[in-house]
């Protein structure tokens, strides 16, 4: 069996629902994983960024990385949905299929989406303030928002250090910064500002990165050229100061969280391509 891997920030304060207890050991290679979505940047950029390329000395870096399409909204959609859902630039639309978040819940695994200045209660407007829908994949799937059980798993960004310090964070975590801090509405060196005061104290707490794989990664490039974009993985289970030149997208980072976690495909674009390979200790 093939050893894989994730895209994504995880985080390893387990709860009572032990990943371990699900998965074979084979396989698995994390325990919680988080992933941290910034805003159209083209790889040339990113890597030039003083904080960006110091992380990428921490981590496994993906060199040959790319979004799958343009604009923003279809890419998210892919990178929990596994598939493009022919969406009309980023209006908005309600969607009858299955995420990651079901192959998660048959297998007894928990997910969250965590989003800046997301209103709550299920909240499906396009946009609060700084907060877009278009950002939060799992609120245009039906079978989530006519669930109000599992449209609760998408939350306010404040619930993310509550989740950290009870050691409740779920298995697989989407977190949504706000137009401003994802560089959407600002700029790249706003967007790497806020990244560095939001993950320096989880990098420096041992204890909370011990079996957490974190990913820092951008929706799509500025350039509609070659949809070229920065992607990196960071936790003790990948290579540091690591260069991959494998030509891997949103979809390959679904198949690795899927087969880590041992749930199956969606059966779409993710079953298709290879989970990521040559990056792991």
């Amino acid at each position: 069996m093939k050893k894989i891997i994730l895209l994504v920030l995880v985080f390893s304060n387990l709860s009572m629902n032990d990943a371990r207890a699900q998965v074979p050991e084979t396989t698995k290679k994390f325990n919680r994983i988080i992933t941290i979505v910034l805003e159209n940047t083209d790889y040339k950029a990113a890597i030039k960024d003083p904080y960006l390329k110091s992380l990428s000395e921490q981590g496994s870096l993906f060199t040959h990385f790319r979004g799958n399409f343009h604009p923003s909204y279809a890419n998210y959609l892919a990178m929990v949905g596994g598939k493009y859902f022919y969406t009309n630039l980023d209006v908005q639309k309600d969607i009858d299929a299955k995420t990651i978040a079901d192959l998660l819940e048959a297998k007894g695994l928990t997910w969250k989406n965590y989003a800046e200045g997301y209103p709550g209660n299920c909240f499906l407007g396009d946009r609060q303030g700084d907060y877009v829908r278009k950002h939060v994949p799992f609120l245009s799937f039906k079978n989530i928002q006519q669930n109000p059980e599992r449209c609760a798993n998408v939350v306010p960004s404040e619930d993310f250090p509550v989740d950290v310090a009870r050691g409740t964070v779920p298995h697989f975590a989407l977190y949504t910064p706000n137009l401003e801090n994802d560089g959407h509405d600002s700029d790249l060196p706003t967007a790497s500002a806020w990244l560095k005061k939001f993950l320096e104290p989880l990098l420096a707490d041992t204890a909370f990165m011990n079996e957490t794989l974190i990913e820092v990664t951008f929706d799509e490039s500025k350039s509609y050229l070659n949809n070229h974009i920065y992607t990196l993985f960071i936790g003790n289970m990948v290579k540091k100061n690591f260069r991959s030149n494998a030509c891997i997208s949103h979809y390959n980072v679904l198949r690795t969280i899927e087969d880590n976690f041992g749930v199956g495909t969606l059966g779409a674009q993710d079953k298709k391509v290879k989970p990521i390979q040559n990056i792991w200790n």
